[in-house]
């Protein structure tokens, strides 16, 4: 599905319909150029969750961890300087946080290879159409989650 929002309001409104649908063993992958948006749509996303603390882009942390409404744990993690971890033993010690947490992982191909078969993948591709326009497009199998974004978007 694809969404285009005009402005930094739309951003937020779609990041709020996203926190009523993920959940702990889910990982959001968000892909997109450098400044696109993704930390932007993240913090949003994490406000609605109910994070108190502020929420930072990882790119120098690679790893950020909060803890969102209910108990929910949130990892927050930009795999870009992770791109010389080859082998499972040095992934292990990043996958091990994932169990029971929402992952909200920037730059995934890195990582994608490892999280196939044990998490429910949504991905969202952030795409430039002008300084304030972003062409969104979402890949879930949550139905529910696409049809929310239909009946408000579309």
């Amino acid at each position: 599905m694809e969404v285009v929002i005009q402005n930094l309001n739309g951003t937020e409104h779609l990041a709020k319909i996203f926190s009523q649908y993920v959940k702990a063993n889910q990982c959001l992958l968000l892909t997109g150029e450098l400044a696109a948006g993704k930390t932007t749509f993240t913090k949003h996303l994490l406000k609605y969750l109910d994070v108190q603390e502020p929420v930072t882009s990882p790119t120098f942390v690679i790893l950020n961890q909060y803890l969102g409404r209910g108990g929910l744990k949130i990892n927050h993690m930009d795999s870009y300087r992770l791109l010389g971890l080859d082998s499972t033993e040095e992934w292990d010690q990043y996958l091990d946080e994932f169990v029971d947490s929402l992952n909200i992982i920037e730059w995934p191909d890195i990582i994608k290879k490892y999280l196939d078969t044990k998490y429910e993948l949504i991905r969202l591709t952030i795409t430039f159409r002008d300084q304030e326009t972003r062409l969104f497009t979402i890949e879930t199998n949550d139905q529910a989650l696409l049809q929310a974004i239909r009946k408000e978007f579309l």
